[in-house]
């Protein structure tokens, strides 16, 4: 092997190894991790309103900081960022019963089907944790006939329609 061949051996293998170098700094760029804070709404509501109701169901504003890599935490900041997040009794962590309970806001939205998903771990929540009062559903009125879909009675001296029965 002459000179000339040695050196352009050489240098062959350099750029490809210089290739190589930059493809997997890209690839591992795009996949250390980064943190962002983003704000999002959340709203906790009745699974089953006619067994118990949400008081006070109000929308609770949250920032909560996210961590995962560059694309999940660009990914989710997208998806969450300015958007509601409804939460219902008796699933994803929240309970279902009546009482006065504690929800820990970290714990449920990294269960739920809006977040769990996207690649982002939860680091930090604010508020942390929310008070929440869920209270029998009021019962309801006997139905009407009508929201039963059954026929009214007839009336005493009305005429019969055909093909009715008596």
């Amino acid at each position: 092997m002459n000179a000339a061949a040695a050196w352009r051996q050489r240098i062959v293998d350099i750029a490809t190894v210089t290739a190589v170098t930059v493809a997997v700094w890209l690839w591992a760029s795009s996949q250390t991790l980064q943190t962002r804070v983003i704000a999002f709404d959340l709203v906790v509501e009745s699974g089953d309103p006619t067994r118990v109701v949400v008081e006070a169901s109000e929308t609770v504003h949250l920032t909560a900081e996210i961590t995962g890599s560059r694309q999940a935490v660009i990914r989710a900041s997208e998806s969450l960022s300015g958007r509601t997040i409804r939460l219902l009794t008796g699933a994803d962590g929240v309970p279902a019963l009546p009482g006065e309970h504690v929800l820990v806001v970290k714990d449920i939205l990294s269960v739920n089907p809006s977040i769990a998903p996207l690649g982002v771990d939860i680091s930090t929540v604010s508020p942390a944790v929310l008070d929440l009062r869920i209270l029998e559903a009021p019962p309801r009125p006997p139905a009407t006939p009508d929201e039963l879909g059954a026929a009214p009675e007839p009336v005493a001296g009305a005429p019969m329609q055909p093909g009715a029965a008596p």
